[in-house]
């Protein structure tokens, strides 16, 4: 496998008015997926605390004294890629990593990616259209149709050049909705409210593109599944069980299987005919498929959410098993918690030397990753072993090691 440079262009994952604010605060978060020989660019907007990059390098093994790289100048109106295409002096070792064998990958891929590709040699061939089909929760409802699978129906959608004023003929004042973006990521764009709450949000969403409007429905789980995409076709992962907030995502274990058995075998099902899908269209990588559990007439009833073709959490999760613990996705068990509520007094150095002390004392494979640095008494944490048992240790030992901690 060729070695890689990651652009953490988080940016292209949300809408404009807040691509900034997701650069700076959760590009990071990505560091998890570097493997030993790996390299990143990031953004100059994106906040970098010194201890957070250098224990990662430090339990990743990295191996290059200079890992990290980023544009000189940043504009507030231009996408980080747009960034690195006008810094001559790094598109020029871009395209010298590229001769000596790297491959440049991007978080999310872009028709720009696709210039800078082209531009660095970079022999690394993906569908962008395919992508952004995949990406894309309107047209992903679409194909749910076409494999017969329940999804949660727009009864509105603003699309340029659509008189917002008929809005309220579609809307009860007393239901609860979701008010969505079609090609965000990460949960960012998806609130749910009224539409007294959700009215002012809609003007700030129409001034930046389109969205719409699903009924909100009582979800009884929130379930992921995983597909990876090569050259010689896909290959089904496993089922992950999320955590889902008012905006995005709090956390996911894996693995989920003590559940309905057919509801099980359907996603799987389900999930391998949208990948094999996807793969004929040139698709390669990681694709994340999201499912709803809903229940009616006392049964459970399965809806498509929504596609992402890129690394999310389960993925990141994985990569965190095998590069720090050599844990194979087969054995593997992890809690991922990323809104844990700690002591403000606590620093990113505190917390790692709390982790250091958890991890060489434990007797089993496995052990604590900080997958976020510390900030205004919060921080994000994967509890990764062999065992649900095991895991649940991790998170005993962190909950008596850390003052004030909440944990999901």
């Amino acid at each position: 496998m060729a070695d890689k440079i990651w652009i953490f262009n988080v940016d292209d994952f949300i809408y404009k008015s807040q691509a900034l604010a997701v650069l700076k605060e959760h590009a990071l978060t990505y560091l998890q997926i570097l493997k030993p020989n790996d390299m990143c660019i990031v953004s100059p907007f994106t906040e970098k605390d010194e201890y957070f990059t250098a224990y990662t390098a430090a339990i990743k093994g990295l191996k290059h004294k200079k890992w990290m790289f980023q544009p000189k100048k940043h504009a507030k109106d231009e996408s980080l890629i747009q960034a690195i295409m006008k810094d001559k002096a790094l598109v020029g070792k871009i395209k010298n990593f590229c001769k000596h064998g790297f491959v440049l990958i991007p978080l999310k891929y872009t028709e720009e990616f696709q210039k800078l590709s082209k531009m660095c040699g970079n022999k690394l061939l993906n569908n962008s259209i395919a992508i952004q089909e995949a990406n894309n929760k309107l047209r992903f409802k679409k194909l749910c149709k076409e494999f017969g699978i329940r999804t949660m129906q727009p009864v509105f959608e603003r699309k340029d050049g659509k008189d917002k004023s008929h809005i309220l003929a579609f809307i009860n004042a007393n239901e609860t909705y979701l008010l969505r973006r079609p090609s965000s990521m990460g949960g960012y764009g998806n609130i749910a409210g009224k539409i007294t709450d959700l009215l002012p949000l809609m003007r700030l969403f129409n001034k930046d593109g389109d969205f719409f409007i699903e009924k909100y429905k009582k979800v009884e789980k929130t379930l992921g599944s995983l597909c990876i995409l090569k050259d010689d076709g896909a290959a089904f992962v496993g089922i992950d069980c999320q955590f889902p907030h008012r905006e995005g995502w709090e956390g996911r274990f894996f693995p989920f299987k003590k559940f309905d058995k057919k509801i099980l075998e359907r996603i799987k099902e389900k999930s391998m005919l949208m990948a094999e899908y996807f793969h004929k269209k040139g698709v390669r990588g990681q694709v994340n498929f999201n499912w709803a559990i809903t229940i009616k007439d006392g049964e459970y009833k399965l809806r498509g959410l929504e596609c992402n073709s890129r690394y999310n959490g389960f993925g990141l999760c994985l990569r965190l098993a095998k590069t720090v613990f050599d844990i194979p996705q087969e054995k593997l068990h992890f809690y991922l918690d990323t809104n844990i509520a700690i002591d403000e007094s606590y620093t990113t150095k505190d917390i790692i030397k709390i982790i250091f002390k958890i991890n060489t004392g434990v007797k089993f494979k496995g052990g604590i990753v900080l997958t976020s640095a510390v900030k205004n008494g919060r921080m994000a944490m994967c509890f990764i072993s062999t065992s649900p048992k095991n895991v649940q240790l991790l998170r005993l030992a962190l909950k008596r090691a850390v003052k004030n901690i909440d944990l999901n």
